[in-house]
């Protein structure tokens, strides 16, 4: 499936693109051909949702680079750890200092719109297609597909920035400026979008395209996101437990394993992007300078994985006597499926012998220790079975409808799959549901780091303020590691749960307003 979407994506650069050939200067205006006579054939909708498709390559949105600050790298203005110079994407944002015109609040903003555009132009122009040209079955496939990929990405729109221009259909010049909606209405409507288009999708499908089990997953993500804003946690539980009862999906038996090249297509991975090793199409995710020393990303949560026995670093008698040092001994074998520490092995069989962490998650594990990885054919997984499990356990406990019993089997299959004591063998019973939503956040943040979750989880749950404050008192430590320019991380909640609207935007939509928190 790989190679056909690039083959496809191909195709459509050819018939969009000018180029420099005489032959083109002869033919038809492109927008003519694109509106007019490129939307008449099945092959010409399949084409234009593998536009769709591509956008979400972009590496603000799903892919990543330590320059361009999508997915893995949100992570890293969050608690699971920081970038080494702060110039790099996200650094701004981490220390409080960004404003409207910043780079990443630019250019995220901007790849999110370009891929809303080309989905919004996939579902109107293939429900005007002519009914004797394309199957109808095979047409409301492709516009529920377009469905999931607008409601993915106008769910990170209001998560960042909560009121934004809310888009549907094809624009032209006169209709370009558009003003704001609020959050919930935005919400409201792509639950509803997909709500009416998700039983048209088939629960299997060609590897790498959207299939049911994908919208049911991002139903239940955007509602618990957004819960209280146009979602609910009892629908959020609901969506979940739909993909439960498919029966298609089930845990990987080796976490690490799971984020190898070799294994990323298996039934744990409900939605993921496509990459391929060639330059152009290749994800930069785990991608560092060769040796560890420059990944200039670095995590910061080796000590929130718990010991073998269950109990937390520091209280558990297996924990080390070194204070000082990062070691992965007796710990979740999570920690060294996600990070490399002091004597772990990596690439062929190397090890790391300095007293740091580095992320190993996305990494390749077959280049030599000394070779830089920016090109790779490592998916991305957008959703996973187990991050379904971990949005059922929090929707039920939020939801306020639940059984202990509910709640700590789906937390025991994420431990068990690793080894780890069951909730029962070490928290007990007759827990509270404070104590319970303690061990599913805290669940959540060691099974998915690095995986674009992190960062969203603390705006939706109003806890950045509650970190930030905690990486200042553990700040010394990161400057005694030689790297003095992290800088401080100030935290403002008047307007940081809101990224400002970027200057640029304002600038040409004239029916644009800056949020009143950022001087609106």
């Amino acid at each position: 499936m790989k190679k056909t979407i690039y083959k496809l994506i191909l195709v459509m650069i050819v018939l969009f693109n000018t180029g420099c050939s005489e032959d083109f200067l002869e033919r038809e205006s492109l927008s003519s051909l694109a509106n007019d006579n490129f939307w008449t054939t099945e092959s010409d909708a399949t084409l234009g949702l593998m536009g769709a498709y591509s956008a979400l390559q972009s590496k603000w949105i799903y892919d990543s680079s330590p320059y361009e600050g999508g997915s893995v790298r949100w992570d890293f203005m969050s608690d699971n750890g920081y970038t080494t110079w702060q110039w790099m994407a996200g650094g701004d944002i981490a220390q409080g200092i960004h404003t409207a015109e910043s780079w990443m609040v630019n250019d995220t903003w901007k790849a999110l719109y370009v891929g809303i555009t080309r989905a919004n132009t996939v579902i109107q122009k293939v429900g005007e297609m002519d009914a004797t040209n394309i199957d109808e079955a095979t047409a409301k496939q492709i516009i529920a597909e377009a469905s999931v990929i607008r409601a993915s990405l106008y769910n990170i729109l209001a998560i960042l920035w909560k009121d934004v221009p809310l888009i549907t259909e094809i624009q032209n010049v006169t209709e370009a400026n558009v003003p704001k909606s609020t959050r919930e209405k935005t919400v409201a409507f792509i639950i509803s979008d997909l709500e009416s288009v998700y039983e048209d999708l088939p629960i299997s499908n060609d590897w790498g395209r959207l299939t049911r089990g994908a919208a049911l997953g991002t139903l239940a993500r955007i509602n618990l996101f957004h819960a209280g804003y146009g979602g609910t946690y009892e629908k959020a539980a609901e969506y979940s437990q739909e993909v439960i009862d498919l029966g298609v999906y089930s845990l990987f038996p080796d976490y690490e394993d799971l984020f190898e090249i070799v294994n990323e297509q298996n039934n744990e991975v409900i939605w993921s992007i496509q990459f391929d090793r060639l330059q152009d199409n290749s994800s930069s995710i785990g991608g560092n300078w060769g040796i560890l020393d420059y990944q200039r990303v670095l995590p910061d949560l080796v000590q929130e994985y718990y010991m073998t026995d269950g109990l937390p670093y520091g209280e558990s008698e297996l924990s080390d006597s070194d204070d000082s040092s990062i070691l992965s001994d007796n710990r979740d074998p999570r920690l060294s499926g996600a990070i490399i520490t002091h004597g772990d092995t990596f690439r062929n069989g190397n090890k790391s012998w300095d007293n740091q962490a580095y992320m190993r998650k996305w990494t390749n594990d077959e280049l030599d220790w000394d070779q830089d990885a920016f090109y790779s054919s490592q998916d991305f997984y957008v959703i996973r079975y187990a991050h379904v499990l971990l949005m059922r356990a929090e929707a039920l406990l939020m939801s306020g409808s639940f059984t202990e019993s509910d709640v700590t089997g789906l937390v025991d299959q994420l431990r068990a799959r690793v080894g780890m004591p069951l909730v029962a063998a070490v928290e007990g019973t007759g827990l509270s549901q404070e104590e319970l939503l303690d061990i599913v956040k805290h669940e959540r943040r060691i099974e998915t780091p690095f995986e674009g979750l992190r960062y969203f989880d603390l705006m939706r749950w109003e806890e950045l303020e509650e970190v930030y404050a905690k990486y200042m008192m553990e700040k010394q430590d990161i400057i005694d590691l030689e790297y003095p320019n992290v800088g401080d991380r100030i935290f403002d909640p008047g307007k940081h749960y809101k990224w400002p609207i970027p200057q640029s935007e304002i600038d040409a939509n004239s029916s644009l307003i800056q949020h009143t928190e950022w001087g609106g």
